[in-house]
């Protein structure tokens, strides 16, 4: 007797939803796609006990006529694809026909819609046959799913609890309504309005929904090679310690993409503090026959053709974000609060980037004039602009310049100071071990070194830039343990990862004494830096304490 059957359909249903519907959210998902797609200008979503007890979702979009009413709870019944072209083409957010019918299969469904001539109604349970019959409404749909999963209780207890599967259910919701801002959005959890969203600018919609104001944010906007980049960006003061507040949407398509996170972090790489993570909304954009949203059961996720060049497009889109707007941290009118990124006036100026390659007689500023006042705790100087009192913290900034300096030299080609006699140094096994991977880009840098039998190597030459250091502290330096681990040994990226170490090593530390002399020379320096807000690492170089926030201080205001 054969030990392989097929399936019964009941059961065949409900291993496929599965698929399609792990959770209420997922519920919410679709059936705010359905409403997109059916061009609903209003959409109500509602849910109680967590999306388990109801999810209800109501649009004002186009409704079915009793005929497509009838067959939308088949499995694979769908308005979208009428040709198998039309599969590398998808310009809608459903596409497959399962969404309904898998919903169908472990709740109660009951489906109101109306074509504007005809309304229907359409109920369902447990995977049963439609029942259709007349009914009156206004024109669009309403979907009302009941009981979620009160025939797979197994699925219930491997979720979450009431309170987390809503705030899933609400997060749902918000991706699409951040997808369509041109869309009015309405969300009612236990009978209490939690949301709404008027139809409305895209600025406006993301301030709501990152918690941003609308004039903190910088806008995005770039294209190239077919892709188009926009959106908008919190300032590196408002970073977070996850990408929670990082959304993307690809053809306005809410998605996960780690390719579209790391393309971010990568533009935000040394201007956002090490750990922390952009919040941000991007909308990428580009021909549909250029990415396959078929490759994941819920459709979460997308496939690129090219994937480097969204990535290189994503990446510099955001870096340029950055660079528009001087990041600035002043001191918040609430002490309380952390310093926010502003874009104060006068001086603080923004210029498009030079390229390291160029050679500049004369790097434009983009900081005002400073008029070094002192040193205080033997870690921050104390300076003075049109703006206010400037507080700069010496090693933060020393990073920066000596970071920047280590990529000029190296493109102008006088990176290397030679030594008068090369330098033994004994390696570690580890470190010997790093060494053969890391010394082309090492020797980029102007780190000459040479193997001198077994574990022991000759130095000849240091970065110029870094040339009063002890030749072995510097290599050292850059062969510490794990400190190449995860990142590339060659390429632009080592380069940079290099050129921080080097400068981390090399600049003054928190509590070193400086001469007038010196302090004066940082702040030239820092001056003429491309990116002079922040070190490598993220962390901020200066603080702006306001003018008028000192005069409150002294009561004057």
């Amino acid at each position: 007797m054969p030990r392989i059957r097929v399936l019964e359909s009941w059961l065949a249903d409900r291993i496929a939803a599965g698929e399609v519907v792990e959770r209420p959210a997922s519920v919410v998902k679709e059936l705010v796609e359905n409403a997109l797609d059916a061009g609903a200008r209003r959409i109500t979503v509602e849910f109680s006990g967590g999306g388990f007890e109801l999810v209800r979702v109501s649009d004002d979009g186009e409704g079915m006529d009793p005929e497509d009413a009838a067959l939308c709870l088949r499995r694979f019944a769908t308005s979208k694809l009428r040709a198998p072209e039309d599969l590398r083409r998808i310009r809608t957010l459903g596409f497959r026909g399962e969404a309904l019918p898998s919903i169908a299969a472990v709740s109660q469904v009951e489906i109101l819609t109306c074509d504007g001539q005809v309304a229907t109604r359409v109920r369902a349970e447990g995977g049963s046959q439609p029942r259709t019959e007349p009914a009156s409404g206004p024109r669009g749909t309403v979907v009302t799913v009941r009981r979620l999963f009160y025939n797979t209780p197994a699925r219930r207890n491997f979720l979450r609890s009431v309170a987390r599967e809503a705030a899933l259910c609400l997060d749902a919701a918000e991706r699409h309504a951040l997808a369509r801002p041109d869309v009015a959005f309405r969300v009612v959890r236990d009978g209490r309005e939690v949301a709404a969203w008027p139809a409305e600018d895209p600025l406006r919609r993301a301030s709501r929904i990152l918690g941003v104001p609308a004039e903190e944010l910088l806008a995005v906007e770039a294209g190239a090679g077919g892709v188009r980049v926009w959106g908008f960006l919190a300032p590196p003061s408002l970073a977070r310690r996850s990408r929670s507040g990082q959304y993307f949407f690809v053809n306005r398509r809410p998605v996960t993409s780690p390719l579209l996170s790391r393309a971010v972090e990568q533009g935000a790489r040394t201007l956002v503090f090490t750990g922390q993570h952009p919040a941000c909304a991007l909308y990428v954009e580009l021909s549909p026959e250029l990415v396959d949203p078929n490759v994941h059961p819920r459709k979460l996720e997308v496939r690129f053709a090219e994937e480097s060049r969204v990535f290189a497009a994503v990446e510099r889109a955001v870096r340029d974000a950055y660079r528009s707007r001087p990041l600035v941290r002043a001191v918040p009118l609430s002490a309380s609060s952390p310093p926010a990124t502003t874009s104060p006036p006068g001086g603080w100026q923004v210029r498009e980037p030079a390229q390291l390659a160029v050679l500049e007689a004369e790097p434009p500023r983009r900081l005002p004039r400073l008029r070094l006042l002192g040193q205080l705790a033997g870690t921050y100087l104390l300076a003075e602009s049109a703006e206010g009192l400037v507080v700069v913290d010496q090693h933060a900034a020393h990073e920066r310049v000596l970071y920047e300096r280590l990529l000029r030299d190296r493109a102008r080609g006088s990176h290397a100071q030679l030594l008068a006699a090369p330098v033994m140094v004994d390696l570690s096994p580890s470190e010997a071990a790093v060494l053969p991977e890391v010394s082309p880009v090492l020797r980029e840098l102007g780190l000459e070194v040479e193997p001198f039998g077994g574990t022991t190597v000759l130095v000849r030459s240091v970065p110029a830039s870094a040339g009063w250091l002890p030749p072995e502290a510097v290599l050292r330096a850059c062969l510490r343990e794990g400190l190449w681990d995860g990142v590339p040994t060659a390429g632009q990226r080592a380069l940079e990862h290099a050129a921080s170490v080097v400068a981390c090593h090399s600049a003054v530390r928190a509590g070193d004494a400086l001469s007038v002399e010196e302090m004066r020379a940082l702040l030239e320096d820092l001056e003429r830096c491309d990116d002079p807000y922040t070190c490598f690492h993220g962390r901020p170089t200066l603080v702006v304490v306001p003018l008028d926030r000192l005069e409150g201080w002294f009561l004057r205001r």
